[in-house]
């Protein structure tokens, strides 16, 4: 070997050196980056000459596990998922308050029993009859604060899917431009280490929105899926999400897979060669914010909600249903038999129970007529 090819073979050990050293500084200096992922130098042996051996750099590795990783996008979504449910049950818990605290539906109730009883006791008293009705205002106003109060969340909701497909979008083209910079690239640099790591980051946080998994191809380049199967980026393309929030949220604002009848936002997903479909009706994002927003807002709120307004109507309906007896078939239109039914004053929600005898087979039927003043929430169920 000469002179020439054992300093060439010297310096190629020196450059190796180098680089390694310059990544083992840039990996201290970021230890605490997030995002970041150690990365070492790939070396292969390669001749110099006739003789003798040099070490070459051939590109710049990752050390990252992909089952690790892809495990820890799996459980982020979930835990977002848990978070923003349990930062809204904790609101909706301050809705309620405390059953031993005054201001509460609680508090306001056993204020209305107290002063019923006073009244049951000295009907003629105006100071028990006064107490009476200030107790009764006091019941209905807690409800409604309540109800406002519940009502707030489910618009917080809204809010918050709207900001996360803000967010989704974001990340989505952040991904697919990055993909398009890797697949131009063509080398294993620390350059192309650098975008893997930005993109990771953006894959991070779309992870925290929904569930997603991944698929990388032979040039880096990563095509993302929900885990139901849609597709939301291929190579250099990305689908848009589309939200359209409604405003003001009432007990009345409710999702309806059918379009014509819902009147909450629902999220749809624009493909970019042509074609768009709902992801709420299909049930396509199943972890995450955005999941557990859809889930508070058109679920556990409305159940909620639901739940005031059976106590509400409970206590209207003890306070104010009254039995009355049929009126007899008149005699102009015998020999048919039966009764009349009176429905001079019956308001919107109120409920007449029926129960009759069929003479003929014996069978005893219980019917229920409410009157409807909103066509909206027709055909009724026999739970509504």
């Amino acid at each position: 070997m000469g002179l020439s090819q054992a300093l060439a073979t010297a310096m190629s050990g020196l450059r190796a050196t180098q680089a390694a050293l310059s990544l083992v500084g840039s990996n201290v200096a970021n230890a605490e980056t997030p995002g970041y992922i150690r990365k070492t130098v790939n070396q292969v042996a390669g001749t110099t000459g006739d003789f003798g051996s040099s070490v070459l750099i051939n590109g710049v590795n990752r050390e990252l596990d992909q089952y690790l990783q892809t495990q820890v996008r799996t459980e982020t979504s979930g835990a977002a998922y848990a978070d923003v449910r349990s930062s809204f049950l904790a609101n909706l818990q301050n809705v309620y308050g405390n059953p031993d605290e005054n201001g509460t539906i609680e508090s306001a109730f056993n204020n209305l029993l107290t002063a019923f009883q006073g009244l049951s006791t000295s009907p003629d008293s105006p100071s028990a009859r006064i107490s009476a009705v200030s107790a009764a205002q006091s019941m209905a106003q807690q409800l409604n604060a309540t109800t406002q109060g519940i009502q707030n969340l489910r618009s917080n909701a809204e809010t918050g899917i709207n900001d996360s497909v803000i967010a989704a979008n974001n990340a989505l083209a952040q991904i697919a431009a990055i993909n398009n910079q890797l697949l131009n690239n063509g080398q294993t640099d620390a350059s192309t280490a650098s975008l893997l790591d930005q993109r990771d980051q953006y894959i991070n946080q779309l992870s925290q929105l929904m569930d997603i998994r991944t698929v990388t191809n032979n040039f880096n380049q990563v095509t993302i899926f929900t885990n139901s199967g849609v597709q939301l980026v291929g190579g250099t393309e990305a689908a848009k999400l589309s939200f359209n929030p409604q405003g003001t949220v009432t007990p009345n604002t409710l999702y309806n897979s059918d379009p014509t009848k819902n009147n909450v936002g629902t999220i749809t997903i624009n493909f970019p060669h042509g074609g768009s479909y709902d992801m709420v009706s299909t049930n396509s994002i199943r972890s995450g914010k955005i999941a557990a927003y859809l889930e508070l807002r058109d679920n556990t709120l409305v159940k909620a909600q639901a739940q005031i307004d059976q106590f509400a109507a409970a206590m209207s309906s003890a306070l104010s249903d009254k039995t009355t007896d049929g009126t007899a078939t008149p005699a102009s239109v015998l020999p048919q038999a039966g009764f009349d039914l009176d429905l001079t004053g019956l308001q919107s929600g109120n409920v007449i129970h029926v129960t009759y005898k069929d003479n003929t087979t014996g069978l005893t039927h219980n019917l229920s007529i409410v009157r409807v003043d909103d066509p909206s929430v027709l055909p009724l169920s026999n739970t509504a």
